[in-house]
């Protein structure tokens, strides 16, 4: 796929947002075809995590514009518990649906010793080169937790 029509797929979607109530991955493939778009529900789980959308009331959303700017803002908002599991594999917990961005802003943070993240639903796995960046990203971790 080309950049353009990427960017296009992406400027569909958040009109799409915008305008109906999209609950799921298929809503987006659905609506996305009614503008002439054809879409996989692969390239739109990808959309979702790089232009940053929630799920709020059960639907599609933006983020909040403020939020945006603040890149931190899911760890403080989403992370719910992290937990080390053997000497360089770290869990976190994440509200349901909220783990890809999550991931993906720890693998923009770049945090010394951070090697890579997997990102589930509700779920990522961060792995470490050392148990003492381990700690670190669990210290890390735990300072921005809301709750």
């Amino acid at each position: 796929m080309n950049k353009y029509n990427k960017m296009a797929r992406q400027s569909a979607i958040l009109q799409a947002i915008t305008q109906e109530e999209v609950a799921t991955q298929n809503d987006l493939v659905r609506a996305l075809k009614k503008r002439s778009i054809a879409a996989t529900q692969v390239s739109i789980s990808r959309d979702i995590a790089e232009l940053g959308l929630m799920k709020v009331g059960g639907v599609y959303r933006p983020a909040v514009a403020e939020a945006a700017h603040d890149v931190e803002m899911p760890l403080r908002t989403f992370v719910r518990s992290v937990v080390a599991a053997g000497p360089n594999l770290s869990v976190i917990r994440c509200d349901t649906g909220t783990a890809p961005r999550v991931s993906l802003v720890l693998d923009g943070l770049a945090l010394p010793g951070l090697v890579g993240t997997l990102a589930g639903d509700d779920t990522v796995f961060v792995a470490g080169e050392s148990a003492a960046a381990q700690k670190n990203l669990i210290g890390f971790l735990q300072s921005r937790m809301t709750n």
